[in-house]
């Protein structure tokens, strides 16, 4: 019994179940061999239900596999399967299903990239309408993409009609699959100028503007934000992709959106304002800021000023500023592109100046704006981006500024009563907010930027400080307030104003060495031995401005004129420290970012920031101050040059007049060689003339002699008369002798005496004489042209033995010039020859600047991406930093060449 139960035991142990690896490599081994269809889609559905779990091994044994069936098989539902198993062995992502592990998505994309044709294949199969098929296929696109980026972009545009492949996806009706589309395409074009133009000139925009309108404009879902992310990855930095959104009329069809974003109603008109909304108006602006930016060159920026006006859209935006219930980064975003939009362009700052705000009393949008950015109560943001909009407003128009310092000068009590903008600038120099001092200072300098005569009004403008005090100038209550100290943004602001008025200004220069104290309060500043950093910025602004007082010196004031100014500085401050006090601000990292563009970021009252036109103008003086603080003067008791030193000088001034001599002789000779060169040129073309000449002149001559005749065309008449002439005479004595030899006959036919053979003679010779004079007649006669017959053969011989030295001699000259034209065909080859390499050469040069233009914009992507990692982790970018991220960047662009 033991014994059969011990059979029954053996017999019921299960099997061992294979393991992943074995099972994967029966279902791939299927999958090569089946010659069924239905064996191989099953065999590939198996393999896409254990990709998840099992995708290490799916990918090291089926991969290779997977893609023969993917590049051969033309079935759909077989496509769909291996699409969306590479989907899942290229992912980037852990999947629940295959537990804690290493991704090896990566590793997969590169073996899968290994042959682009693999791609090609993918990107064919988007022709497909199926969804099954068409969006895993963009799904693996993608995640090729994310795992190397730069290597699929070089596949995708060395693909035939690759890009344009996936702009159609975006005319997809189902939404799916051109959102996906949508997230593949923004990843697509990322820092890479080629896949951007080709996008561009495939008219994405509108394609872009399609799917916005459809969505809805800005009460749209995400997907709008993505197409205008799209959208701003085609126009960053990317001129000729503006270009084209301008030439295609883009610009209007963003005046719809902003339309949009009014309210409906006036009873809660900031109820509208979802967080999607806020996202999808923001991005819409930064489009617009993309094509007006000053960062651009100004043949980009003007007509994209002038096509905001045209198109309505400034209006739109204006109406916007002044709607009330917009979220504060909304309104600080559209009044930055407000700014940037009238920048410099004289007819949109005149519209500007002119809209009005739904207040009571009525006032122009512009103070109303400025009230706002004196209000301490306002966000920091939108009271810098006012500032950046008034100094838009005022750049390069010298009309708006004089009516700023016009409106401090009031002529009557009507005047009085509305509120101005300089007014309300001079208000905030009396707050008692530093951020205030600041952004009014700063604003008022801004009237004064290139503009000596409103300089010059400024200095009339009073204030009245209290009711019983007279009135002081502007300029001594800035100094007054100078004095005071306070917080560094109040002093930095009012430095900021006196050096923007005294700069190129003599006249407020003078009246500010009027001023009690004040060269000796900035002489104090500067020589103070401060290491605060703070501390130090203030002493380096002083140093400007005492620096100033002496460049701009008229000596006016005889107490303090640019002679004793230096003398001064010299004593109390030295030379040295001045000129590393003054040097100061260019070392500190504010100054550096101001510089680079004119907008004002800060985001509390404690930033330090400087304004752009101020670094601009230290940028321009520094060095003419430091020179004038300390000329380059030699000392007094400098030793008198040496005998070696006079004649080494004058060997030298030897040198340079044989050199001088050598010059003018070449020039001579290259002049007489030009003049040579004209004439040569001026005798091939006589030359050819004569050779087309001679040329003819032979043929004509070779027609002739093969008649027997020469006939010249020039002058035909003088040769053909004498021989007619001959031949007639030889014709009238031949009818003689006939008639003379038939009177002689008669008269001997009438004598009876005379024999036979006498007459038989005479008849011969009668005979003879009638047959030689009808042939001449025959010959004469019949042709048109002199010819010469058989009987006056001795006579045409001669001729033609008197013409034949000559025609030897047209011959030899016609050598000659056949040999001349044959050299000057050969020296015009070689010419053509030389162009053509130089041609060669212009376009290898082009190729290789192309080149160099795609690995800048590569390596600026790398760079901006190891500053946004930067950020990400919370570290501060400084400038210093930015160069050694560029330097990473092209070290990594050299290890990845």
């Amino acid at each position: 019994m033991d014994y059969f139960f011990g059979f029954k035991s053996v017999i019921s142990q299960p099997e061992a179940e294979p393991s992943p690896a074995d099972t994967v490599l029966r279902l791939v081994e299927r999958v090569t061999s089946s010659t069924l269809l239905e064996d191989r889609r099953d065999a590939c559905r198996a393999i896409k239900a254990l990709s998840k779990k099992y995708r290490l091994e799916v990918g090291a044994h089926g991969l290779d596999a997977l893609i023969a069936v993917l590049i051969s098989d033309p079935d759909l539902e077989t496509s769909s399967f291996v699409l969306e198993t590479l989907c899942n062995v290229t992912s980037s992502e852990v999947f629940d299903e295959e537990g804690v592990g290493a991704p090896v998505g990566e590793q997969f994309t590169e073996i899968f990239l290994k042959k682009s044709e693999n791609v090609t294949s993918v990107i064919t199969l988007l022709d497909e309408y199926d969804f099954h098929v068409r969006l895993p296929a963009i799904r693996l696109l993608m995640n090729l993409l994310n795992n190397k980026s730069k290597e699929m972009q070089e596949i995708v545009l060395a693909c035939p009609m690759g890009v344009a492949k996936l702009i159609d996806i975006l005319s997809d009706s189902r939404d799916f699959v051109r959102n996906e589309a949508l997230l593949l395409l923004i990843q697509l074009t990322k820092s890479n100028a080629n896949i951007q133009n080709i996008i561009a000139y495939e008219r994405g925009f509108d394609q872009l503007f399609q799917v916005v309108r459809s969505e809805g404009y800005s009460d749209g879902g995400i997907v709008v934000d993505d197409s205008l992310q799209l959208m701003l990855n085609l126009l960053k930095r990317n001129a000729s992709n503006q270009t084209v959104f301008r030439e295609e009329s883009c610009m209007k069809q963003i005046t719809p959106f902003f339309k949009s974003c009014q309210p409906s109603s006036e009873s809660d008109p900031g109820h509208s304002w979802s967080t999607q909304k806020i996202s999808n108006v923001h991005s819409m602006l930064q489009v617009v800021r993309t094509l007006v930016s000053p960062a651009n060159a100004t043949q980009v920026v003007s007509p994209a000023q002038k096509n905001v006006f045209d198109c309505g859209l400034l209006m739109e935006l204006c109406a916007l500023l002044m709607t009330p219930g917009v979220p504060a980064e909304i309104l600080s975003e559209i009044i930055c592109t407000v700014g940037e939009s009238i920048r410099g362009c004289r007819n949109n700052q005149e519209f500007f100046g002119q809209v009005m705000a739904s207040s009571s009393p009525p006032r122009t949008a512009l103070v109303v704006l400025l009230m706002s950015m004196v209000n301490e109560k306002q966000p920091v943001p939108l009271r810098t981006a006012v500032l950046y909009c008034f100094e838009c407003f005022l750049y390069k128009n010298d009309i708006s500024q004089g009516q700023i310092i016009q409106a401090l000068l009031p002529t009557s009590a009507e005047a009085m009563q509305n509120i101005s903008a300089g007014q309300l600038l001079c208000g905030g120099l009396f707050s008692t907010d530093c951020l205030s001092h600041w952004l009014s200072s700063v604003a008022l300098s801004h009237a004064l930027v290139g503009n000596i005569n409103n300089k010059e009004l400024l200095l009339r403008v009073h204030l009245a400080i209290a009711k019983d005090a007279p009135p002081v100038s502007l300029l001594q209550q800035a100094f007054n307030i100078l004095q005071m100290g306070g917080k560094l943004q109040t002093r930095l602001g009012i430095l900021t104003l006196l050096s923007t008025w005294l700069a190129d200004s003599p006249n407020a220069v003078a009246q500010f060495l009027k001023l009690p104290n004040a060269i000796a309060f900035l002489t104090a500043l500067v020589a103070s031995n401060e290491h605060d950093d703070q501390e130090v910025l203030v002493q380096s602004l002083c140093a400007f401005l005492l620096g100033l007082c002496v460049v701009y010196n008229n000596d006016s004031n005889s107490n303090f004129s640019k002679e004793s100014l230096c003398q001064l500085i010299t004593k109390r401050i030295g030379v040295e420290t001045f000129v590393d006090k003054l040097a100061e601000i260019a070392k500190h990292e504010v100054y550096s970012k101001a510089l680079k563009h004119p907008q004002i970021r800060i985001n509390t009252t404690a930033d330090i920031q400087f304004d752009h036109e101020f670094c601009r103008l230290y940028k321009a003086l520094e060095s003419v101050i430091a020179k004038a603080v300390a000329p380059p003067t030699s000392p007094k008791g400098a030793e008198s040059p040496t005998e070696s030193e006079l004649k080494a000088v004058a060997k030298y001034k030897d040198v340079i007049r044989e050199q001088d001599g050598q010059i003018q002789h070449l020039r001579q000779r290259l002049a007489a060689l030009e003049g040579d060169h004209i004439a040569a040129q001026s005798k091939i073309e006589e030359l050819n003339v004569n050779l087309h000449h001679l040329q003819d002149q032979n043929t004509l001559l070779k027609a002739q002699r093969n008649n027997n005749v020469i006939i010249d065309e020039s002058e035909p008449s003088s040769q053909s008369e004498p021989s007619t002439e001959k031949l007639m005479k030889q014709l009238e004595a031949l009818r003689l002798d006939n008639e003379r030899l038939q009177g002689q006959l008669e008269q001997q036919e009438s004598a009876k005496d005379l024999a036979m053979p006498v007459n038989g003679g005479v008849g011969l010779a009668v005979e003879f004489a009638s047959t030689q004079s009808a042939s001449i007649m025959d010959s004469f006669t019949t042709h048109e042209d002199v010819q010469v017959c058989s009987f006056f053969r001795p006579e045409s011989t001669s001729s033609a033995n008197t013409v034949e030295p000559e025609l030897k001699a047209v011959r030899s000259q016609l050598d000659a010039m056949e040999a001349e034209l044959a050299e000057t065909k050969h020296c015009l080859s070689v010419s053509i020859a030389e162009n053509a390499e130089l041609k060669d050469e212009i376009e290898r040069v082009k190729k290789d600047q192309e080149d160099l233009l795609v690995l800048l914009a590569d390596q600026d992507g790398k760079v901006q991406k190891y500053k946004d990692r930067l950020k990400t982790l919370g570290q501060t970018v400084s400038d210093d930093e930015d160069d050694e991220l560029d330097d990473l960047g092209e070290d990594d662009e050299e290890l990845s060449s």
